[in-house]
């Protein structure tokens, strides 16, 4: 499409599975166009630290779609913290019902026939290959590692933004994580190795800003 469009786009929206959306927005701003990725903005951290040099480089305008972030929300929220009226935060609790799609999946043996309509190499893109298998697309490919991000790539976007742009903290310089539905024999061997935990529990422990200690 870029190719072929050339001139007549001036910004790309990117909303893929997470696996693309590095390669596609690197992509767009190669040929100096905007870009708007949906969250999460890439599917490891080393995509989102290519990004990053790339938007710098080809001085284009990017934004990741956290369409929470630009309500009157967080900022009353942030007024209030600032304001004083609910004291010195220490401790914050993010929590979330997802995922709601499999997780915790052993993954699939049998093949199975890809559709008319879709092109699986051209879906799987920068993924390791694998057989097609319904089990991947088009709804549950978040719930596998090789694909998407799980519950905390989909959902920590929204829901610890407000967190980031509140309080005093950068980076965690602590994390503990414990996790159910994941490992056989005493976390010595992966029981569903391509796909992420039923669910987890996740503490951050964060070095305050204003020289205050930590918050988690």
């Amino acid at each position: 499409m870029l190719e072929k469009e050339g001139d007549s786009i001036d910004a790309v929206s990117v909303s893929t599975p997470d696996h693309t959306h590095a390669v596609a927005a690197y992509a767009a701003m190669q040929r100096g166009k905007h870009v708007y990725v949906q969250k999460p903005l890439t599917h490891d951290i080393y995509e989102a630290r290519m990004l990053t040099h790339a938007a710098k480089k080809y001085k284009v305008v990017t934004q990741m779609g956290n369409q929470g972030g630009s309500g009157d929300g967080v900022r009353k929220m942030k007024e209030m913290v600032d304001a004083g009226m609910i004291g010195d935060v220490q401790n914050v609790t993010c929590w979330t019902n997802r995922p709601i799609w499999p997780q915790a999946l052993a993954t699939p043996t049998e093949k199975q026939a890809v559709p008319s309509e879709v092109q699986w190499d051209l879906w799987l893109s920068t993924a390791p290959y694998r057989e097609y298998h319904s089990a991947y697309m088009p709804w549950n490919w978040r719930g596998w590692s090789d694909f998407g991000t799980g519950a905390l790539g989909d959902m920590a976007c929204h829901i610890m933004d407000p967190v980031y742009r509140i309080l005093p903290i950068l980076y965690p310089s602590e994390v503990e994580c414990s996790m159910a539905g994941l490992y056989l024999d005493k976390f010595k061997e992966l029981e569903y190795p391509d796909s992420f935990p039923g669910s987890s529990i996740i503490h951050l422990k964060y070095p305050r800003t204003d020289g205050k200690g930590r918050s988690k």
